[in-house]
């Protein structure tokens, strides 16, 4: 009886739900904004990654070389982003770094009209497309790929739902300019693109096409990493070195408390119906393979609380698509089971405290006097001024030919200390600088300073005592200092 009044109340609501849909797109598109416009606002974005990309497409948007002076080598020695100068154009309809942070909202939210078109494509009622697509929109990974500053694989991850959704509709134009598109995106663009292939392989009419898409993803992933060797003084920095010992590998993608929590975030929020789909498992294998099994020089990327696990979503969702597809010819009610994992999403939403609740909490939206020192400071600085910045500085001065990232760091005096000691801590950067801005407020995080306030505070004064640095203005937190070459 009740399924029976549900289902009928379903049918006279469904007409009007793809409306409902573009009412949230809107609103989720305003708060993932908020969540990193309030972020970038409060000091909290980087040099890794905003600064890094707000300078390359700003350079782009000028016309000028993108050597990127924050990473100190061409951009193209860092990541293969062939569709970065798409985006200059943004610059000149708000000439502001938050523009990125505004676009790459958007982007994200958008892909989620993709995977809504998916599942109507597969015969799933408006209904069920809408929570699955809700369900989507909110995946930890997105929320932690718009949190973490801006960067380029967000522009492939709003591509895929597209790109899956042009293949299964059979528009061959706009699948190959999405999947081109895809791949000139990012080097590891063409793993994603053979983890796709990985889910086609196991459907029968498909077959054929995943195994090309497989082998097309793995050999541009191949060139990219051999191109981006060319233009970087290291190499291809992320080369993976994957052990021969079976053994090893099977237990390095569990062997670390982030990696675990990797694999509860992702397989829970779609309540691990992904688990009986073996094309997108390996889809996740395959993606998260490249990070988790080629040893510790690679730890920082094995967080869940980083833009890589944003990726994800796409294998995830198409799993769980398929496992529902399976069920529906079983004569199960599909609704049902998408309401479960509807509510299954809001708790874990909850209990998790993914990044948008962060919008809820009063400390998240707190701005400080120090905030207010900066930002004054900022003003005095020339706009054609060559800087050395910290960390949470650099994005909020991005906008110049030449920004290079602090590094905190111990020096060596055999004589001459001005510390009093063989090592001192000392500020490292790279170019030759006019000019160098700090902000020492107290209880400054490691990830804003790189280094603890006082060893911070203690390289200013060992800089200030051999007189390599003069202060030209203070205020609160924040210094602006002359270098003395």
């Amino acid at each position: 009886m009740f399924l029976h009044l549900l289902t009928s109340k379903l049918k006279k609501l469904n007409d009007h739900l793809p409306l409902v849909l573009v009412c949230w797109l809107l609103i989720l598109t305003v708060l993932y904004s908020s969540l990193s416009l309030i972020r970038h606002d409060r000091f909290q974005s980087g040099g890794f990654d905003l600064g890094l990309y707000d300078q390359t497409v700003w350079k782009y948007s000028q016309f000028l070389s993108p050597y990127n002076t924050i990473k100190e080598r061409f951009i193209l020695g860092d990541h293969l982003n062939l569709t970065l100068p798409l985006l200059a154009p943004l610059f000149y309809f708000w000439d502001d770094v938050r523009i990125l942070l505004v676009f790459q909202a958007f982007w994200l939210t958008f892909s989620v009209l993709g995977v809504y078109k998916i599942s109507k494509l597969r015969g799933f009622t408006n209904f069920s497309s809408l929570l699955l697509s809700f369900i989507y929109s909110l995946f930890y990974g997105l929320q932690y790929l718009i949190f973490f500053d801006f960067h380029g694989i967000a522009l492939g991850v709003g591509l895929l739902p597209w790109l899956v959704y042009f293949f299964e509709n059979k528009n061959r134009k706009l699948f190959i300019i999405t999947l081109v598109l895809s791949l000139l995106t990012q080097e590891n663009m063409g793993i994603a693109i053979a983890g796709i292939g990985l889910i086609y392989f196991f459907k029968k009419a498909y077959r054929k096409k995943g195994l090309v898409l497989i082998i097309l993803g793995l050999i541009s992933t191949f060139l990219a990493a051999k191109i981006i060797s060319l233009f970087s003084p290291v190499g291809f920095q992320y080369q993976p070195e994957i052990s021969l010992n079976l053994f090893k590998n099977i237990t390095g993608f569990f062997d670390a408390p982030e990696k675990r929590l990797v694999w509860l975030y992702s397989l829970s929020w779609f309540s691990f119906l992904p688990i009986f789909s073996p094309g997108a498992m390996l889809a996740v294998i395959l993606d998260l393979a490249q990070y988790f099994i080629t040893g510790p020089e690679f730890s920082r990327m094995w967080s869940p609380f980083m833009h890589h696990r944003g990726i994800l979503v796409i294998f995830l969702c198409l799993g769980t698509l398929d496992v529902l597809a399976f069920l529906k010819n079983k004569k199960i009610n599909i609704n049902i089971i998408v309401i479960l994992l509807f509510l299954s999403a809001l708790f874990q939403q909850y209990y998790f405290h993914y990044p948008l609740n962060k919008l809820t909490k009063k400390s998240f939206w707190q701005y400080e006097s120090w905030m207010t020192g900066n930002k004054n400071l900022f003003k005095l600085i020339p706009e054609n001024a060559s800087l050395a910045a910290q960390q949470s500085l650099v994005p909020h001065l991005s906008h110049r030919k030449e920004i290079y990232l602090v590094y905190p760091r111990k020096h060596h005096f055999p004589k001459n200390s001005p510390c009093g000691q063989s090592y001192c801590w000392w500020l490292d950067f790279g170019g030759k600088p006019e000019l160098l801005v700090v902000d020492i407020h107290p209880n400054s995080w490691l990830t804003q300073l790189l280094e603890t306030n006082e060893n911070f505070e203690s390289a200013l004064t060992n800089m200030e005592k051999m007189h390599k640095i003069e202060l030209v203005k203070a205020i609160n937190h924040a210094k602006l200092y002359k270098i003395v070459y």
